[in-house]
């Protein structure tokens, strides 16, 4: 796989990406999915809301690096930008979403070891919990050390709770919550984070800067 990207212009972007983070691969069998697939296709669908948010803006040069370096180093017009993206998950759905991958018969959300068995509850919290926990999980890493280019999490939430997030209402409630959350928080969490911007990527939205001034961008 390309382990780098330049795109001179936002009309190329698509262009510029080709299959690059188009798609990723199965959870299982001879073609499953590899990190850096998970990685890219996250990346490539971020940076599109990004730049046209002037978050970023063009020319672009995107490089994959590798652990214990930030999982992207972005050069762009404005200056250099460090990018890491992790999932707001859970361990017993993700074993759930594998063998649901697995069966050969319809299987309900919870029947397999995952959570909101049957499909019953509120996700909102659950979703926002999970995006609080993928913010601790990077504590100490790389992500949140200082340094002189700028630094942003990309959480995106994969997880039965998200399954749950049926609509842009939805979505945006889970957010408001979200930030309910945060606000008795947000004195511990500014020193984990350290100064790195901390973005959620949703289903039907982009939410930038979540501990700081919150925007919501719909995803196009």
């Amino acid at each position: 796989m390309n382990n780098q990207i330049f795109i001179s212009e936002f009309a190329y972007f698509d262009a510029s990406f080709g299959a690059v983070g188009a798609k990723v691969g199965a959870r299982t069998g001879s073609h499953k999915r590899t990190q850096d697939q998970k990685e890219w296709y996250v990346i490539r669908r971020f940076l599109k809301e990004a730049i046209g948010a002037k978050v970023f803006q063009t020319p672009l040069f995107i490089d994959k690096a590798r652990p214990p370096s930030p999982d992207f180093k972005v050069e762009h017009k404005r200056g250099c930008a460090l990018i890491e993206i992790t999932e707001a998950t859970n361990e017993a759905d993700q074993r759930e979403m594998t063998r649901l991958e697995l069966s050969d018969r319809p299987i309900l959300l919870g029947e397999l070891g995952g959570r909101f068995e049957g499909g019953g509850g509120d996700p909102g919290p659950v979703w926002a919990y999970d995006a609080v926990r993928a913010v601790e999980r990077k504590k100490g890493k790389s992500i949140f050390a200082s340094t002189s280019s700028d630094r942003h999490l990309v959480i995106y939430p994969n997880s039965n709770a998200s399954a749950l997030i049926f609509s842009g209402a939805d979505e945006s409630r889970a957010f408001s919550t979200l930030l309910n959350v945060i606000d008795p928080r947000r004195n511990e969490l500014d020193q984990i984070t350290n100064g790195c911007y901390v973005h959620i990527l949703g289903k039907e939205y982009v939410f930038f800067d979540v501990l700081g001034r919150p925007a919501r961008r719909r995803r196009k």
